[in-house]
């Protein structure tokens, strides 16, 4: 049940060094495991230290989404393997899992959630003691690293980005995930499956061209009957971990109100969000990860832009690695995942 809720709370939206490129660091046994609140305004964002104690490299999570929890991320065993050299920071976003306040949705932009994050990294140098930092966005969590990243005062807090799958253009990922799904959808009727159920999918989309939140959960449905989300699902290992108490009620809540209201330059992001053109302006060293068989942010158009336009020399991206992912690479293909973090993160500390 955990594991399913997680999956969904960062699909929407929720590399290739070799380790032998750079000495493999070694693990150390002492952990640290603290859990704080840090305040924006009136906001209170929950956050989770946890990893090496002694390790002065810090990488922070930044969840799906939107409205999703990194608070439950740990329980993804990719996490285990990182703890052991690096200190991690798992935070909530503003208006999503458990964090705590009333959020009015004027104050639900990726402009305030920009803002948020900048807080954040600024705790984990303060408070956690991490000299070096990386941020880590997966989904939506990378659309918004993405948008951090174009402020070149952030670039110079971090040492490097790794970013999964992106959101960074669901303007135009939307309808080139429409058209995945209909390519789906035609092979199955063409295989003679469910015939009823696959034309109706056909004629969803004739009436609903374009994606708008309240589309989004239909269209996340058939991507599942598909595998567009998840491909690689038998690798998927998970721990068992403790959690904050939350009433339930309060995840689901924020899982609707996140996405439903969340806004760039005012607009909402799944009309208007599209960052290519500033793609230029992020000049650090990344680490970009995208998943071949993703139906809901498809590879083969916008991984490629993203690595024609981003202006960083130091681009770390393997076009044939994660064959076997769709949406999920850090869950699916964990192990491959956890050899390139150490090796980009070894070489850009």
């Amino acid at each position: 049940m955990q594991l399913n809720f997680k999956i969904l709370s960062i699909l929407f939206f929720a590399v290739a060094v070799l380790a032998g490129c750079s000495p493999d660091p070694k693990p150390n046994g002492d952990q640290v495991d603290n859990y704080y609140f840090v305040k924006v305004g009136d906001v209170a964002l929950p956050v989770r230290v946890c990893g090496n104690i002694n390790s002065d490299i810090a990488i922070v999570f930044i969840h799906g989404g939107p409205g999703g929890s990194a608070q439950g991320e740990r329980g993804n065993i990719y996490w285990k393997e990182i703890e052991k050299y690096y200190k991690v920071i798992y935070y909530d976003q503003r208006g999503s899992g458990v964090t705590q306040g009333n959020v009015p949705p004027s104050e639900m932009s990726i402009e305030q959630f920009s803002e948020d994050l900048d807080n954040i990294v600024d705790f984990t140098k303060q408070v956690a003691k991490a000299s070096k930092v990386f941020i880590h966005g997966a989904s939506w969590g990378g659309g918004l690293a993405t948008y951090y990243l174009l402020d070149t005062t952030h670039q110079n807090k971090l040492k490097g980005a790794i970013i999964e799958s992106p959101a960074y253009d669901i303007k135009n990922g939307a309808v080139l995930s429409i058209q995945w799904m209909l390519h789906k959808a035609d092979s199955m009727i063409a295989l003679g499956k469910n015939l009823d159920y696959w034309n109706n999918c056909k004629n969803y989309y004739a009436i609903h061209p374009f994606l708008t939140y309240n589309e989004f959960k239909q269209h996340q449905s058939y991507l599942t009957q598909v595998f567009g989300l998840v491909s690689n699902g038998a690798n998927i290992q998970v721990q068992s971990i403790s959690t904050p108490k939350v009433e339930l009620a309060l995840g689901y809540s924020n899982a609707e109100f996140a996405p439903a209201t969340l806004t760039y330059e005012g607009q909402s992001i799944f009309t208007h969000l599209d960052l290519t053109s500033k793609l230029n302006q992020i000049k650090l060293p990344v680490m970009l990860v995208w998943g071949a068989q993703d139906g809901l942010l498809p590879k083969n158009n916008l991984a490629e832009k993203f690595v024609t336009n981003v202006g960083s020399l130091n681009l770390k991206y393997d076009d044939t690695k994660y064959l076997l992912s769709a949406h999920l690479p850090h869950f699916e293909e964990w192990q491959q995942f956890d050899v390139d973090t150490k090796a980009f993160v070894e070489a850009n500390k």
